[in-house]
């Protein structure tokens, strides 16, 4: 996804999301900043319709893993 906002020159889309992929560590904190960035750019409607729809795929697969685990303790 990243390529493609840099190949058609999408400064927008790619300063919103660029920082909250490069500071993802994994932990769900980390998902959660890249979910919101991503959901910033979806609501914002600056993508193609093709992209619009693989944002709103990778969000729901974000918000699944950046989902609390609770432990049985």
């Amino acid at each position: 996804m990243l390529a493609r906002f840099c190949a058609r020159g999408d400064l927008k889309a790619l300063g919103v999301v660029l920082p909250a992929y490069l500071g993802d560590l994994g932990t769900a904190d980390d998902r959660m900043r890249l979910s919101t960035a991503l959901q910033m750019v979806h609501a914002a409607r600056w993508l193609p319709v093709q992209e619009q729809a693989a944002i709103g795929r990778l969000m729901s697969v974000l918000a699944a893993s950046a989902s609390p685990v609770r432990s049985s303790q």
